[in-house]
């Protein structure tokens, strides 16, 4: 993707409101523009963060997912429909992707990250959002954001509940937390309960994939006010939002 220097006339009308703002503005809206984000997971947490950057003017999303839609992904994965039904949800996500906001580039990947070309594709994009559904391929995942120096946010969901964070590439200078310093990955192996096992309602996927849609953005526009450092958990049923500070123990 060529580095864009102006927005056009559509796009001024498109993203009037949010150009308002005072922290984005004209320059904002560039920058976005100018973002290669790529989204692992066109379900439930995929669906409204690839609807937010989407519709936010993120001028690149990669999409990737190895399944195909089913009638039981419809009651939280809103960027399928009825007609989607059988479809690679990757095929199915563009489609939505392009008739929200023909701006976007939208690259499809109908691979598992397992796959030997996984790591070259997440290389091309500025940062990695995992909308993935279980701990092993968030591991996975997030090492490799770490071995190429990509920001990578995190969210996950079951039932009522999520848990959202961003992790960025530690230096010389700046250390931060990586995903094992948030997660115990031996107790998690013990404790491998998904939606699957526990159930899942829209409401908890749809905001904890809006928050992570967030930080996507804020992140690429250079906000400090993240969740790096953080880890933000959410409890629907009982309307608690809580977030731990990592302290380094």
């Amino acid at each position: 993707m060529s580095v864009k220097t102006k927005l056009n006339e559509e796009e001024l009308k498109r993203y009037s409101k949010q150009i308002l703002i005072k922290n984005i503005g004209g320059p904002g809206q560039l920058k976005l523009k100018n973002t290669k984000i790529i989204v692992i997971g066109a379900g439930g947490l995929g669906a409204p963060v690839i609807m937010h950057l989407s519709s936010v003017g993120v001028g690149c999303i990669g999409i990737v997912d190895f399944d195909k839609v089913e009638v039981s992904n419809l009651q939280r994965q809103f960027i399928h429909n009825v007609n989607s039904i059988g479809l690679p949800k990757v095929d199915s996500a563009k489609i939505f992707v392009s008739q929200l906001n023909p701006n976007i580039l939208v690259n499809t990947y109908q691979i598992d990250v397992k796959d030997r070309e996984f790591k070259d594709v997440i290389s091309k994009y500025d940062m990695i959002v995992d909308c993935t559904d279980n701990f092993n391929t968030r591991f996975r995942v997030a090492d490799l954001c770490q071995e190429l120096k990509k920001p990578y946010i995190f969210g996950s969901v079951r039932a009522f509940e999520g848990q959202i964070t961003s992790i960025l590439p530690s230096n010389s200078e700046l250390k931060y937390p990586k995903i094992r310093d948030l997660f115990d990955e031996e107790t998690l192996e013990d404790n491998q309960e998904t939606c699957a096992d526990l159930g899942i309602l829209s409401i908890t996927t749809t905001l904890v994939g809006t928050i992570m849609g967030g930080e996507a953005i804020k992140i690429s526009l250079g906000f400090e006010n993240t969740l790096v450092g953080k880890l933000l958990v959410i409890d629907i049923l009982n309307n608690k939002f809580e977030t731990f500070i990592y302290d380094g123990h």
